[in-house]
């Protein structure tokens, strides 16, 4: 038996009929030659049953506190059948990607069912190219991105043989808990959080006093820290329907990007995502005269630390989405970025990530729900317009019993006010991205990943083609380099003065 922590269990509280708080990550298998799908999906089974004990949350179910005074628990599942998380889904002929996205939009719209341990993986089958995939979902309050990552690679292997593994003796047998032992540990886990409260207190303090003399400190930039982002169409009340889109690009290509202009592989898919959103809220005049604001998560795990459950904390970058220039705007998003992680930094004495007070869940919830029925979403100001997630996941390849795993893309949550969420995640020599949005906010969320395709190869123009990464124009744009050298520089120079 094991407490939930206030950041797992408040993706529990804020869960709603519309927003739906589970995670997911695709893997497309190449499947080995000869193989027959529904052996493959037996031998699965099989595969991860002998590998559960590896990853916490497979058999653990939730079991909550009677009258919700505390953070509920997690507790061995004893009816645990891993016919109840795998299950085989066909894409309709012919398998396409396009019907592929269409699917996950479909079963990432679908609750969870929270008597079971909360996570399912579906296999995928049908795909043109003999393929299939697994809908890795797993609901948020089990982890977070970097545990998420260190699950996909327990249940892979590095070679395409199978490594052997198999729980340690007794791993299912019963386990006691009773309604006793939760109150004791729920009063113990209060009162313990109210006599931490000096230290809780001085942290605050120091904070405070960090932000002060940031805010009184010009050569201390705020950055978007007290920003309101304007608002937009993906900032409102959502609908559980879903779309979804995935696009890859060479991390070898973002590198060099960042390598040119001292950015972070972060900086440049942040500009990769600013240059797709200008283009889309553009084509129908629905670009806001300010740059959109992106909440980014910030991991506050420390080196090493492999546990499940979430750690992270946010911050706020603007993306500069009013510059036309995409060197310019790199740029701006850069000095947005490096400002964010210093107030992060500064405000970090103070976070709290384990909050107990009685009564707290019941309360969450229950507001959670009011402001759904409300649609307080129409009414506030955005803190700001979507989220994006980089994940940094495997660099070595990874199979799954023999077959090549080819893909790694994510799939998150969209929420009341925010009603789109793109997430990268890097695997081996490439980064995948996804877009999961509300379908009402965002219908068409494959133009938008087309859109960010397109501002990617137009960031890749500006540099040298290779592992060599300079400013400098390609051989062939020799002849006008300086006409548009001396073209670029002025129109960089108007937009740093609008941005300064």
């Amino acid at each position: 038996m094991e407490k939930l922590g206030a950041m797992d269990a408040n993706f529990l509280y804020t869960e709603t009929d519309q927003v739906l708080n589970h995670i997911a990550s695709i893997q497309k298998i190449r499947l080995p030659e000869g193989t027959n799908v529904d052996d493959f999906v037996a031998n699965l089974k099989k595969l991860l049953l002998s590998r559960v004990h590896l990853v916490p949350y497979m058999t653990r179910k939730l079991r909550w506190v009677p009258g919700n005074i505390d953070h509920p628990f997690w507790v061995k599942d004893e009816s645990f059948s891993i016919d109840n998380h795998v299950e085989v889904i066909p894409l309709p002929a012919p398998g396409t990607h396009r019907q592929f996205e269409e699917k996950i939009a479909e079963i990432h719209g679908i609750p969870m069912d929270r008597t079971r341990p909360l996570w399912s993986l579906k296999v995928l089958t049908g795909f043109e190219d003999g393929s299939v995939a697994y809908y890795n979902q797993v609901h948020h309050a089990c982890l977070d991105g970097v545990s998420g990552q260190n699950a996909i690679v327990a249940i892979m292997d590095l070679t395409p043989e199978p490594r052997t593994e198999e729980p340690p003796a007794g791993y299912f047998d019963k386990e006691n808990t009773t309604v006793a032992d939760m109150v004791s540990l729920s009063v113990e886990n209060l009162f313990r959080y109210q006599l931490n409260a000096a230290s809780r207190f001085f942290g605050g303090i120091e904070s405070s006093t960090r932000l002060a003399q940031r805010y009184l400190n010009p050569a201390l930039p705020m950055g978007s820290f007290t920003e309101a982002a304007p608002r937009t169409r993906f900032n409102h009340n959502i609908i559980r329907a879903r779309s979804y889109a995935a696009g890859e690009c060479s991390l070898n290509d973002i590198k060099a990007i960042g390598k040119a202009m001292d950015a972070k592989v972060n900086d440049v898919f942040m500009a990769v995502v600013a240059g797709g959103l200008r283009r889309y809220l553009e084509r129908d005049g629905d670009l806001p005269a300010r740059g959109l604001i992106a909440g980014c998560p910030v991991s506050l795990r420390q080196p090493g630390d492999t546990r499940q459950g979430n750690q992270v904390t946010m911050m706020k970058v603007n993306l500069g989405t009013e510059i036309a220039n995409p060197k310019v705007r790199l740029q701006a998003i850069k000095d947005s970025a490096n400002a964010a992680k210093s107030v992060t930094a500064d405000l970090a004495p103070g976070f709290d990530a384990e909050v107990s007070v009685p009564g707290l869940p019941a309360m969450i919830t229950a507001a959670a729900k009011a402001a759904e029925q409300t649609q307080a979403a129409e009414y506030a100001t955005p803190a700001v317009n979507l989220v994006i997630s980089n994940v940094p996941g495997p660099r070595e390849q990874l199979y799954s019993l023999g077959g090549e795993m080819m893909t790694h893309y994510p799939v998150s949550i969209p929420a009341h006010g925010v009603g789109l969420n793109i997430t990268v995640q890097s695997y081996k020599d490439k980064l995948f991205f996804a877009i999961t949005a509300c379908a009402k906010a965002l219908p068409d969320a494959h133009l938008l990943r087309d859109d960010m395709d397109a501002a990617f190869h137009e960031l890749k123009s500006l540099f040298v083609q290779g592992n060599v990464a300079s400013l400098k124009p390609r051989v062939e744009d020799k002849a006008p380099a300086k006409a548009v050298e001396k073209a670029a520089n002025a129109e960089e120079q108007v937009e740093l003065k609008k941005i300064a």
